[in-house]
């Protein structure tokens, strides 16, 4: 009831503590990406600042008194400027005439700047020029073409959009028609020069472009540039995660030892009380006046006094000096092991009823080994203890045998109990630890602990087996020399 009643205290902070660590991982990981993209924009901004202000000044130098490249002037000429009186002419009489030749002249227009482009070499004398190492693609761009007839406002011959749905044979790239270039796309990332041209005279004509000009793989020569920096902030997040997990993973530790602690003492509250109750009640009784002249009945009461004292004096001795064990402090002798296996199995015995059978069978003989025969002795009595208490089995077996495995001299002690499962294995020697079953036993959860404890101060190994419904093997290993002459 306490442990359920703290489970139901603490699964509140439970929700609370990931709810708040996850908001915060979050939060921490927007403000990452937030920052790293500020970077990246700042880097794509500021990328190849000079080399745009060296091919800016090149080309207004290539194309002075040019329009677009060299030759491309002549050309807007034929097409523009020859057609003048045409186009005041058509705007004058009827908007539909006007706009079919405007779309006849913009494809012409076109097809003639395409076709007789120089920009290409033009670049690449550029290139070569500036002695540029960068692989580097351009876009040379016409935006804007417009007509005046009296010097003040201009009518629009082509612009992207002037046509409307219209079909026309004119491939457009971002802001215009694309002249020249391979790059493939156009931003102000990478906007060279923007170059507008106009007179203030009747009959003359506007024009504007655009040259950009942008690294092959600009995005992955920016992220490259970016690696420190994405380092450390994927570090920065990693660390915190780590931070976050051995944070929550000691306060589950925590959580848990409070668990083992409120078992312990509910368990060493109703162990102890269980003996000092009989102590008691046998103590009254022999304050008893007609109990006190009768022997047989004193005899049987301060029996049970005696019994209880040793129980309880077992209890506090398992409690406190369990830890105290190690490989230095613990005294041996070499003992016969089979012989000193059934002194033991005949011992205890003697405290089990008709209904438990124990069984030993030993395959060695003449096994002297080294040990402490209190330890070795209350170990497997704690054995054979879970073996009845876990068990609702009709007849309780418990089979002992001694063999010879791995080059190891073995004892193994094999029941019919009720059986762990292995989420159940994974914990059982842990101090205070009680499996989950339907048995009603009492216990401070130690037995198996002071088994491991032993195991380690003699320097022995254990290997457990279990099945549910079917039962346990506990198999003790122990380091033997085969000239029977001990460790």
């Amino acid at each position: 009831m306490v442990k359920e009643k703290i489970n139901r205290l603490l699964l509140p902070s439970i929700i609370l503590y990931r709810s708040i660590a996850i908001c915060c991982m979050a939060i921490l990981i927007v403000v990452q990406a937030k920052l790293i993209y500020n970077t990246y924009e700042l880097k794509n901004r500021q990328y190849n600042l000079d080399e745009k202000e060296l091919i800016n000044d090149a080309y207004k130098q290539a194309i002075r008194n040019e329009v677009l490249f060299p030759g491309g002037a002549k050309i807007l000429k034929q097409h523009i400027d020859n057609n003048l009186v045409k186009f005041q002419e058509l705007y004058t009489n009827g908007p539909k005439e006007f706009e079919a030749f405007q779309k006849q002249v913009s494809e012409e227009l076109y097809k003639d700047l395409t076709r007789y482009s120089t920009m290409d070499s033009l670049f690449r004398a550029i290139h070569t020029q500036l002695a540029l190492t960068n692989d580097l693609q351009f876009l040379l761009i016409l935006n804007n073409i417009a007509i005046t007839f009296d010097g003040i406002s201009y009518i629009p011959i082509y612009h992207k959009g002037v046509f409307g749905d219209a079909p026309v044979n004119i491939r457009e790239v971002g802001q215009g028609m694309l002249i020249d270039g391979d790059l493939s796309f156009a931003n102000r990332e990478n906007l060279v020069t923007s170059i507008s041209i106009s007179d203030p005279s009747p009959n003359t004509l506007q024009v504007s472009f655009s040259l950009y000009v942008d690294q092959y793989n600009r995005q992955i020569a920016i992220l490259k540039q970016m690696v420190p920096t994405l380092s450390l902030s994927l570090m920065s997040i990693a660390f915190v995660l780590l931070i976050y997990y051995f944070t929550y993973r000691n306060w589950l530790k925590q959580k848990k030892l409070a668990d083992m602690k409120s078992d312990f003492l509910n368990s060493i509250t109703h162990e102890f009380n269980t003996p000092i109750s009989a102590i008691l009640v046998a103590n009254k009784s022999l304050q008893n006046p007609d109990i006190i002249t009768n022997y047989t009945r004193v005899n049987t009461l301060t029996g049970i006094i005696k019994r209880q004292t040793d129980r309880l004096q077992t209890l506090v001795n398992q409690a406190l000096d369990i830890t105290s064990m190690s490989k230095e402090n613990i005294e041996k002798e070499s003992h016969d092991l089979e012989k000193l296996l059934e002194e033991i199995i005949n011992d205890y015995e003697l405290k089990t009823p008709e209904k438990v059978q124990i069984r030993y069978t030993a395959f060695t003989s003449g096994s002297i080994v080294p040990l402490n025969r209190f330890l070795f002795t209350t170990m497997l009595y704690n054995i054979f203890d879970n073996a009845l208490k876990y068990n609702n089995a009709a007849i309780k077996n418990i089979t002992v045998i001694t063999d010879w495995k791995e080059g190891h001299l073995t004892v193994s002690i094999k029941d019919n109990g009720i059986g762990m499962a292995e989420s159940t294995i994974s914990h059982i020697f842990e101090k205070f630890y009680r499996g989950k079953h339907n048995l009603q036993t009492g216990g401070l959860g130690l037995g198996l602990f002071y088994v491991k404890q032993s195991l380690e101060a003699h320097g022995w190994r254990l290997h457990l087996q279990s099945q549910i419904g079917v039962g346990s093997e506990f198999c003790i290993f122990i380091p033997y020399h085969t000239n029977n002459t001990g460790l």
